[in-house]
């Protein structure tokens, strides 16, 4: 198998030299992309959108005039900062499934952020659901319209003072006043 090379571009870098590189590099995309599934786990669009900020990163920095001598290697790099800090992100939200215990051992080898209690701490979608609904059961009538109109039906405030009756400010005032309370009630579950 032989190696592709790219041109040496290390002269002055031009924005149509920029659109060289950035043509020339994209014979590395796939096998990009098929690296972050392989070794990353990700779904194919996920490996899509890492590959595509790792591009991004690339056209960022050839425009800020840094010089890189290996694009190839740059790009698997990149890509796999990118990936680490995707399950930096969801390890610290919480949101990061270990599917088996080599899993969470990789991630710890990899220098991930990760603590032992992370199982114990672990909030399912089935408790979200659980609170979302105590939450809004708890909520007046006039308050429950105002939650379901907005964030069930997606009404602007203009439709929903229509199907309320009321004047669209005083809607945006009740709908401040409700998220307040539900960020409120959110952030006491949070400390129970």
């Amino acid at each position: 198998m032989s190696k592709t090379k790219l041109k040496d571009y290390s002269s002055a870098i031009d924005k149509n030299t920029i659109n060289e590189i950035m043509e020339d590099s994209e014979i590395y995309r796939e096998k990009l992309i098929q690296h972050c599934q392989l070794h990353f786990q990700l779904s194919y669009e996920d490996a899509c959108d890492c590959v595509q900020d790792t591009y991004i990163a690339l056209y960022e920095n050839l425009l800020r005039g840094i010089e890189i001598s290996n694009y190839r290697a740059w790009l698997y790099q990149v890509t796999m900062n990118y990936n680490n800090k995707i399950v930096r992100d969801k390890l610290k939200r919480n949101e990061y499934d270990f599917f088996n215990n080599e899993d969470k051992d990789s991630a710890i080898e990899n220098n991930l952020y990760y603590t032992p209690d992370y199982v114990d701490n672990m909030i399912t979608d089935e408790t979200i659901e659980k609170r979302a609904l105590k939450i809004v059961s708890s909520l007046d009538k006039d308050e429950q319209n105002l939650y379901i109109a907005r964030y069930w039906k997606q009404q602007s405030f203009v439709e929903i003072s229509k199907s309320l009756g009321l004047d669209s400010s005083t809607v945006g005032k009740r709908h401040a006043k409700l998220k307040n309370k539900i960020l409120k009630m959110i952030k006491d579950y949070e400390k129970s």
